[in-house]
This record gives structure tokens, C-alpha cells and sequence, in this order.
């Protein structure tokens, strides 16, 4: 068995980020908080395919790490920085959970 340490020492996100890329994609897989749109909306973006559209830019790059959820056991979340071109860090943290793709957090760092 593959201990939880073990697994939050590597350096690869749990999630394949080109399937939550697709997820979001699709308005009828994707979940998105009122307090992620309401972060989002102070970094300028107007709504939900907006945020999509810039999670789609994240690479592999800028994971950063990986953490189990601490409201639902069982599940990951992915963290990434990222960079908007005016310079601003974003914290972005991502998940699957049950098929959908999930904006966890989506916030200036």
C-alpha cells in the first residue's frame, strides 16, 4: 500500500490535467464556487468560461503540489501557481470528483 507521505513527496500532479482541462470544458461537467467566481471576478474575470479559459493556459510547470482534501476524505486537489501577464501570482487548485472537474480555489497568491 502506498502511504499518504509517499504520495504527497512526488513531484506529479494526482490528477491528469488535460482531463480537467476537458471537464471544465463542458458547462455539464464542471463546478465551480460562489467564492471562486466572487476571487475570480476581483482578478478581472467576468465569469465561469473566463476561468475555464485561463485554467486551460495552466501548464505542467506550475504545479506545485499535491494535498488530500481535508473536507472529503478519499479525494485530491491539485495546487498550481501561475502567472498573469501583468505579473500577478494566482493560486489555482483543481480536482476531479465524480466525473467533474472542479475549481477548488481561484485566487490572487
Amino acid at each position: 500500500m502506498v502511504s499518504r507521505e509517499s504520495i504527497l513527496m512526488t513531484d506529479t500532479p494526482y490528477y491528469s490535467l488535460e482531463k480537467i482541462k476537458r471537464l471544465l470544458r463542458n458547462s455539464d461537467t464542471r463546478i465551480i464556487t460562489r467564492r471562486d467566481r466572487q476571487e475570480a471576478a476581483a482578478l478581472g474575470y467576468a465569469d465561469d468560461d473566463e476561468m475555464v479559459d485561463r485554467v486551460s493556459q495552466v501548464t505542467l510547470d506550475e504545479f506545485k503540489k499535491k494535498m488530500p482534501s481535508e473536507d472529503m476524505p478519499g479525494y485530491w486537489q491539485d495546487v498550481y501557481n501561475s502567472i498573469e501577464p501583468d505579473g500577478t501570482k494566482i493560486y489555482i487548485k483543481l480536482q476531479i470528483r465524480e466525473e467533474s472537474g472542479v475549481i477548488i480555489s481561484f485566487k490572487r497568491k
